[in-house]
């Protein structure tokens, strides 16, 4: 069986530089192509600086475009939403811009579907089908870039992508090679600060510390529910992870200074926004590391939940600001494109 082509945008600069060397071009031929690719340009044709016959090679033995863009939806508030299939098996995925002034957030996917079943996440409903390469996860962020290239938002919101959140489709954490092959790139050939980079994750203990040890990333806690009993239904990981060892877990991840952990909570009415959730939710966090980050419920077609009422969420944050805890509502955003928390799933129906 032949192996599968190099994808440009999951390939380092050193690894560029070998295969050029391989083909008798010189090595000041890498930079030309980095600075196309990062800037979101990856089809040879467009490399004006690339002399024809490297173009044909670069064609020939690198997969360039491993995302092709079927569908693009403009929210009523800026946000962006791109659906893709994978130039290698036709798959689809979504991944999200969101545009604010001085700040424009990818959210990008990791996985086509999701391997757990979280029951008030649409993604799940999908199912399971593969996990993305490093190449494919960067592709998106790539894919972005050009998009703003061609079509810049309005000019008083930020017109470039300046922060990365790997909160789209998938648990990050279950695909460490595609997520820590893509991070390596994203910080050092895109040049994104660790800082300004958030994954976030379902509890997969094991793999929150070695991310942790590798990659000084922003960690976000996909909590939602802070009693095993609740947290078992609501986050089905918790079975194999319970809120016990997350809870050592937590405690251990390096934060540099002025950082923090975030715990993303999304509320759902008489479920887990009651009294004694707050109590609980109280009792797990550790306030001079984590802040808590309270989700509306974006709802989707067939789900079985309401979500809280933004009376409601917001008694709710400053019960928990009296507590001494951090506690802010997020802004749902690109929800009347289904681009918001929870919402996304890949459909080419129609297409």
């Amino acid at each position: 069986m032949s192996q599968p082509r190099p994808q440009l945008p999951g390939i380092t600069s050193a690894d560029l530089e070998k295969y050029l060397a391989d083909w008798g071009e010189p090595r000041y031929r890498a930079a030309q192509i980095m600075n196309w690719r990062n800037r979101g340009i990856t089809s040879p044709a467009d490399m004006l600086n690339i002399p024809a016959r490297l173009r044909e090679r670069l064609y020939e033995e690198v997969e360039c475009e491993p995302l092709s863009l079927e569908r693009r939806q403009v929210s009523t508030d800026g946000t962006r939403k791109y659906l893709f299939t994978l130039q290698s098996s036709g798959k689809a995925m979504e991944t999200v811009f969101i545009p604010e002034t001085g700040r424009g957030t990818v959210c990008v996917s990791s996985q086509l579907g999701c391997v757990l079943d979280c029951p008030f996440c649409y993604t799940g409903t999908q199912g399971f089908t593969g996990n993305l390469s490093a190449g494919e996860i960067v592709a998106q962020i790539l894919a972005v870039k050009r998009d703003l290239l061609s079509d810049p938002p309005a000019q008083d919101i930020c017109r470039t992508v300046t922060h990365i959140v790997y909160m789209g489709m998938g648990e990050p954490l279950a695909n460490e090679p595609g997520v820590h092959g893509s991070l390596g790139i994203i910080h050092d050939a895109l040049n994104i600060s660790h800082r300004r980079i958030t994954v976030s994750t379902s509890g997969l203990v094991p793999q929150i510390g070695r991310l942790g040890i590798t990659f000084p990333v922003n960690l976000a806690i996909s909590l939602h529910a802070a009693t095993d009993e609740l947290r078992d239904v609501l986050v089905p990981i918790n079975r194999k992870y319970p809120l016990q060892q997350l809870r050592q877990c937590l405690n251990s991840y390096p934060l540099g200074k002025q950082r923090h952990i975030t715990l993303e909570y999304v509320m759902l009415a008489d479920v887990n926004d009651r009294p004694e959730d707050l109590e609980a939710l109280a009792r797990f966090v550790s306030p001079e590391r984590e802040r808590i980050n309270l989700i509306s419920f974006n709802p989707y077609p067939g789900n079985p939940y309401t979500g809280s009422s933004k009376e409601h969420m917001n008694r709710f944050a400053k019960d928990l600001i009296k507590k001494g805890i951090r506690a802010t509502v997020r802004r749902s955003r690109g929800q009347d494109i289904m681009a918001a928390c929870g919402q996304l799933k890949a459909d080419i129906a129609g297409i």
